[in-house]
């Protein structure tokens, strides 16, 4: 499994270097610059600028410089920050970002997981109509829509919640509930497919048959089988819950790295949305490696060698 866990990660090198090729184009080729402010900068200033960050080389040169930093894991300067590189900008924001992540996560899982589970047992019935019903509207409507509408109940008209920025643990309740329910609604629609049909499979009428416990059954041999779909959907959408934070960020005002992801967009700070976008696809990498790993815990046929 060692082997193929370094295969993989060697096989990614490919694809960060499409990714971090795309990036600088799309980038390069936006409109505006860094240093294109309200004021127009006398033109000795800007022309010292853009010698400081060597921007007033031929775009082959800058790439090849940046790629030489990011083989060094030197993402650069940040343009907008001032005497802040852009690695220090991801270790300030990417934990915040993680922990509002993680607790999405977990939030999903906590309530997707046992909601699919209901529904499996309860198959055609109201209990089961009820909660894929909920699960639809859970997919159906966008975080940025539901979160004004999270802070509307529960800020601004009952004041349960605090609204928006970070402080205690009570403010990140509205925000994880705005991230985590989309992904909680896929997650109890994959439980809920998955265990209908493990349920009436061979080995569990097997179990049934020689008289084992229903809650054996259920725990020791359905349950790992039925979750082995949501554990391969769980990678992709890890890494899109924290990507997916930006919009969250932003509404609520947190101090995360989609907040500086957004910032450096609209302020053109190139090396800071390269470093942003080249670590996310290290993060998609990594999680989707982690979940073929765990598949192959919860799964003995699967084997990677």
């Amino acid at each position: 499994m060692i082997g193929y866990a370094v295969r993989r990660l060697l096989g990614a090198i490919p694809t960060l270097f499409i990714l971090l090729t795309l990036a600088f184009a799309l980038i390069r080729t936006a409109p505006g610059g860094p240093f294109d402010l309200e004021k127009q900068l006398p033109p000795e200033i800007e022309a010292n600028l853009q010698a400081k960050y060597h921007l007033d080389e031929p775009l082959y040169q800058q790439y090849g410089r940046y790629l030489w930093d990011v083989a060094r894991f030197d993402f650069g300067p940040s343009f907008q920050y001032r005497d802040l590189t852009v690695n220090q900008l991801i270790a300030d924001g990417f934990p915040v970002s993680l922990r509002l992540g993680a607790f999405s996560l977990l939030f999903a899982l906590m309530f997707g997981v046992p909601a699919g589970l209901m529904a499996a047992f309860r198959q055609n019935r109201p209990t089961d109509y009820g909660l894929m019903t909920l699960a639809m509207l859970g997919i159906s409507i966008p975080n940025f829509v539901l979160a004004p509408l999270l802070i509307l109940l529960m800020a601004v008209y009952n004041d349960w919640l605090p609204a928006g920025g970070l402080g205690s643990p009570l403010h990140y309740v509205i925000p994880v509930i705005a991230l985590g329910t989309a992904m909680m609604a896929y997650v109890a629609r994959l439980t809920r497919g998955a265990m209908i049909e493990v349920l009436r499979s061979n080995y569990v009428r097997t179990a049934r048959a020689k008289g084992l416990p229903t809650r054996v059954i259920l725990f020791r041999h359905a349950l790992p089988a039925a979750l082995t779909p949501v554990v391969s959907f769980m990678g992709p959408a890890a890494a899109g819950i924290i990507t997916g934070s930006v919009v969250i960020e932003t509404i609520f005002g947190i101090p995360g790295l989609g907040r500086f992801f957004v910032q450096g967009a609209l302020n053109r700070d190139y090396t800071l949305v390269m470093g942003v976008v080249l670590f996310y696809g290290m993060l998609i990498i990594v999680f989707n490696l982690l979940v073929d790993l765990l598949y192959a815990w919860l799964d003995p046929r699967v084997a990677y060698k």
